[in-house]
């Protein structure tokens, strides 16, 4: 079973508690500050992945984004499968060159349909055109205009968000804007979102 390093974007550290537990349905982990990710950081050779949380930080400040400068260094010379969530999403594709933008009406913890534009490997499972439930939590986005350019697919869109997912052309690095860690808000419970966890893992890290 392959190990994966998480990093926890987040200012609170309990936050990163259900990201965990889902990635660990799944893989054993391993969990480490985005502050402690220097320029020099290295990742352990038994590590199989990398997943990168979302976090209360702004992808569009730039004083946010100089926080988590030894995380940009880390993807650019990362060759493990990456899922970065939510910001970590937002973090991958600028990376490589996206841009971003501020919603003009955030998203506060809801689920909104995400229309499914390629099934297989994160949406493995899912058809093409399906419409499935997923937690939204952001006030940022990545434009879907700058996508070729930075060299992402688009997998899929919602009517709030032009980007919900992406896939890297040549690496094994996967984006969501969604949070599918979360399944549970309230009363409602939508279980899709550790379906595409799961299809990581299945259909990316161990095929890698």
């Amino acid at each position: 079973m392959a190990k994966t390093f998480i990093i926890n974007c987040y200012l609170d550290g309990k936050e990163i508690d259900e990201l965990r537990k889902a990635a660990n349905k799944f893989s054993t982990s391993t969990v480490v500050s985005y502050e402690k990710i220097t320029s020099d950081y290295k990742v352990a050779q038994d590590i199989g992945a990398v997943v990168i949380s979302g976090s209360e930080a702004r992808i569009v400040k730039a004083s946010d984004r100089a926080k988590f400068a030894g995380v940009m260094e880390l993807i650019e010379s990362c060759r493990l499968p990456i899922l970065g969530v939510c910001f970590g999403h937002q973090l991958l594709c600028s990376v490589f060159g996206a841009t971003t933008a501020s919603m003009s009406h955030p998203i506060i913890d809801q689920f909104r349909d995400v229309n499914v534009m390629q099934s297989g490997d994160i949406f493995a499972r899912f058809k093409q055109g399906q419409a499935i439930p997923l937690v939204q939590y952001h006030s940022d986005f990545v434009l879907k205009e700058s996508l070729d350019g930075a060299g992402f697919r688009l997998l899929a869109d919602s009517a709030s968000c032009e980007v919900e997912a992406v896939k890297h052309r040549t690496n094994p690095f996967y984006g969501v804007q969604f949070h599918p860690e979360r399944i549970t808000i309230g009363n409602e419970t939508h279980p899709e979102g550790h379906k595409v966890i799961e299809n990581f893992y299945v259909n990316v890290v161990k095929r890698f």
